[in-house]
């Protein structure tokens, strides 16, 4: 406790200037709150606030500071002072004192001046929302704090950085879109200005690329910009009195006794007003079915999210194809439909469309931007689910929607008389889609039924609430299910082969995402592979006794012609390429992989020098090992080790590379062992993963494979974390500890020389990956060489497997990357 509160008055005593702002919002906060609602504290509130005319037309240039002070709403005015605490007090101990005082006055008066030229603009452009929000007075102490906050990071490192600003750019333009206050234009602009101000401030040259992040931080991002965006129409919740699109909701939850289908009757035929278009929407929102069918489709964009965060391709489709269809739906409700309508209602929908048709343009636009930005973001997601899963669940959610539609088609029918006026099959037909839609689409469209009965009323309000349950909960089992439709019995195979001993020194490599899976008939032997190009490149040698790996392999071969692929085995042993050079085979060697015997190993000896100062060095600066699994490191170490890899992946001029070289997401395997090196404070420093190797269920050996450490770790870090691996599987008896095979490297200097596609690679890549420095570092341990083959069966499909080799290695690669990595580089 006491540890505790020593390090509470440090983090205390290191933001001065946060505790000084909170403490001014929470008086000046109370003070105005305490008096009376009167000309006292109205006096204050036009003092103090904001707004497009208190600042252009009253001269009231200095209410563009004192704004971000106070806080109108008391049970608001707790979540501020939390959130300046927590994000300024995080903005200080990252830049200092000095700049968060400088940025905190820059961003607030530069973001509300910039707002305020915008809606300056609106009115010019006569735009409803800018015309209700001149006059209004805006207090907002958020506004300083976003500011600052994307200030501060500039100075985070790119893991922290990357997720504060997409995933704050996405909540900041969610309010923008849906609430249209002009505290959120304020604060959007004051996030602009504390970005070009924290690259000023830490004089960080502005390069215009693409960041570099592993895939799945990638998907995280992504899956968190669906999510908020998902939420976005709740926000008119919060905030019933904004402009946005979806605001009549809000309206719903907050005045929920108004006679609105009264209120809309009284609007269709004479002048509209804004009350009108709310009380149009709101008219169908008569029953909790309707308020369902809104919400569903947002929380069925919630299960995307989490789909697309855990790498399924099935979610990124869902979402995808929920975003297209609010897409299309706005189109054709605030566009098309409003110009078709009946003449009653011409003159109303017409006009109110034209003055709402900014927030038409965002309503369609916005999804149709999202749906871009997933479909292009496709790389991210392993195939081994794509087409089958997709294909499942596109037929599920057909099939349900053509059935519910039968079923409700026939109920309305049947009762037909129920509606008024009574519903004829043709106006039954017409209005099938409505039942679907989520009804904040629906503001300028009025019904040309209605039901009026209890079967019709049923039928109609929970006909599109059942279907789009049904579809989530599809969407959810088959999310669930790691290897969906048979793959997780084929998985189970392949580990109870693994179990017995019938694997090499990488064929724990075959267990990861993106393998596919041939059976002998016998069901004793496997191959692992994956078709990139239609070439079938196999990871390792065959699954099953060593003595049948050759017929395991031909018969693999022959089921890859009657696909139509090109059989590449990569990384096989020589035992292996001598019985497919017998059958009239061609190879070449790709990469010699470094094996080391616990038993005969031994720090002695001149060579082993460098691998002895670094273990005593870390020694020295109290560096020790711990051998353990993902599942036993804390959230804070976890943390730190997808933060180590973040700061790798964004060293790189390329993404980061998959196929037989794993990433973070391989680590989580409770198989799997690491060996991290953590400081006196237990900060991790570096970590490397190691695959298991069994015989009899017994681990026999372990094979290196993720390698990741801090910049500013201690110099010798991962020689000392190897040995240490290298003493453990010593102590434990294993037989070996491979230190792997770097891809596409050979220690012959007149190999490396040699020409060719996959020579041609190994070149290429060798200075943004260092496959060669790393063999030549793995030669520190004394390690024994056993060569690595690619077996082909004809020369000429050479350049196609080594393109395929290129895909399956860097999968998110895009076409321009490739052209400008693969492009001669000046010597």
């Amino acid at each position: 406790m006491r540890r505790i509160l020593a390090a509470a008055s440090r983090h205390a005593r290191s933001i001065p200037v946060t505790w000084v702002v909170a403490a001014l919002v929470l008086l000046a906060s109370i003070v105005r709150l305490s008096m009376r609602p009167g000309r006292m504290r109205g006096s204050i509130d036009a003092l103090v606030s904001t707004g497009l005319d208190t600042v252009f037309v009253h001269h009231d240039w200095v209410s563009t500071i004192t704004s971000v002070f106070f806080v109108w709403n008391p049970v608001a005015l707790v979540f501020v002072v939390l959130a300046v605490l927590v994000g300024m007090g995080w903005a200080e101990r990252r830049m200092g004192h000095l700049r968060v005082a400088i940025s905190f006055v820059v961003v607030a008066v530069l973001g509300i001046l910039l707002g305020l030229v915008t809606e300056a603009f609106g009115v010019v452009l006569d735009l409803y929302s800018a015309e209700i929000g001149r006059t209004h007075r805006t207090v907002d102490p958020l506004i300083a704090v976003i500011g600052v906050v994307m200030t501060a990071s500039a100075f985070a490192g790119p893991l922290l950085k990357r997720r504060i600003r997409v995933v704050g750019f996405a909540v900041i333009l969610v309010f923008v879109l849906y609430s249209g206050q002009p505290s959120d234009l304020y604060r959007l602009f004051a996030a602009v200005v504390g970005l070009v101000l924290g690259l000023t401030l830490a004089r960080t040259r502005l390069v215009v690329r693409r960041p570099r992040a592993t895939r799945r931080e990638a998907r995280t991002l992504l899956a968190a910009v669906v999510a908020v965006t998902a939420l976005g129409p709740l926000v008119t919740i919060a905030s019933p009195q904004g402009a946005g699109v979806l605001n009549p909701l809000g309206l719903l939850f907050r005045d929920p006794l108004h006679d609105y289908a009264a209120i809309a009757a009284r609007c269709q035929t004479g002048d509209y007003t804004r009350h009108c278009v709310d009380a149009l929407a709101l008219s169908r929102l008569d029953g909790p079915g309707a308020v369902l069918l809104t919400l569903l489709p947002l929380l069925a964009l919630i299960v995307a999210a989490w789909g697309i965060q855990r790498g399924r391709r099935v979610a990124l489709w869902l979402a995808v194809g929920i975003n297209l269809t609010l897409s299309l739906l706005a189109a054709v409700y605030f566009g098309f439909l409003p110009l078709l309508s009946s003449s009653e209602y011409t003159a109303f929908q017409s006009a109110a469309a034209d003055d709402y048709r900014a927030f038409e343009i965002v309503s369609a636009l916005v999804p149709l931007a999202i749906a871009v930005a997933l479909t292009a973001s496709l790389r991210l997601f392993p195939a081994e689910q794509s087409r089958r899963s997709t294909a499942w669940f596109v037929t599920v959610v057909v099939a349900l929607f053509l059935g519910f539609s039968t079923v409700y088609l026939g109920v309305a029918w049947f009762v037909r008389d129920q509606f008024s006026p009574v519903a004829s099959f043709d106006d039954l037909l017409l209005d099938l889609p409505e039942r679907f839609v989520p009804v904040g689409l629906l503001s300028f469209e009025p019904a040309d039924i209605f039901p009026a009965g209890p079967v019709a009323v049923i039928a109609s309000q929970w006909v599109g609430p059942v279907f789009w349950t049904a579809a989530i909960v599809a969407a959810m089992v088959l999310m669930r299910r790691a290897h969906p439709l048979g793959d997780a019995t084929d998985a189970g195979r392949v580990r109870r082969l693994l179990d017995a001993g019938s694997g090499g020194t990488i064929s724990w490599m075959t267990t990861w995402p993106g393998n596919h899976y041939w059976f002998s008939p016998s069901g004793d032997g496997a191959v692992a592979y994956r078709v990139v190009n239609d070439v079938a490149i196999t990871t390792g040698d065959p699954l099953g006794p060593v003595a049948r790996h050759p017929e395991f392999a031909l018969a693999f071969a022959t089921h890859c012609t009657d696909h139509g692929w090109t059989p590449a085995f990569y990384s096989v042993t020589d035992a292996l390429r001598d019985a497919l050079a017998a059958a009239g085979w061609s190879s070449m060697r790709v990469a010699e992989e470094t094996v080391v015997h616990p038993a005969d190993w031994s720090l002695e000896g001149k060579k082993m020098q460098d691998v002895r100062t670094s273990i005593n060095r870390a020694a020295k600066e109290g560096v020790r090992a711990e051998w353990c699994t993902f599942a036993q490191l804390g959230p804070f170490a976890t943390a730190q080790l997808r933060e180590i890899s973040e700061l790798w992946v964004a060293e790189k001029g390329l993404p980061e590379m998959g196929f037989t070289l794993g990433g973070v997401d391989e680590l989580i395997d409770p198989e799997v062992r690491l060996m991290i090196a953590l400081d006196g404070d237990d900060r991790v420093l570096g970590v490397t993963s190691w695959l298991p190797t069994f015989e009899n269920g017994v681990v026999v050996g372990w094979t290196l494979d993720f390698m990741r450490r801090r910049p500013d770790s201690v110099n010798g870090l991962m020689e000392f974390l190897i040995a240490q691996a290298i003493l453990r599987g010593r102590d434990d008896g294993v037989r070996f500890v491979s230190l792997s095979a770097a891809p596409l490297a050979v220690s012959d200097p007149q190999r490396e020389r040699a020409t060719g596609i996959l020579p041609f690679l190994s070149r290429t890549l060798e200075p943004v990956y260092g496959f060669r420095s790393l063999l030549r570092f793995k030669m520190k341990f004394r390690p024994e060489f056993h060569e690595l083959f690619l077996c082909y069966r004809d020369p000429l499909t050479l350049p196609a497997i080594g393109l395929a080799l290129a895909r399956a290695y860097l999968p998110t690669l895009s076409a321009r990357q490739a052209l400008r990595t693969l492009s001669p580089r000046p010597e």
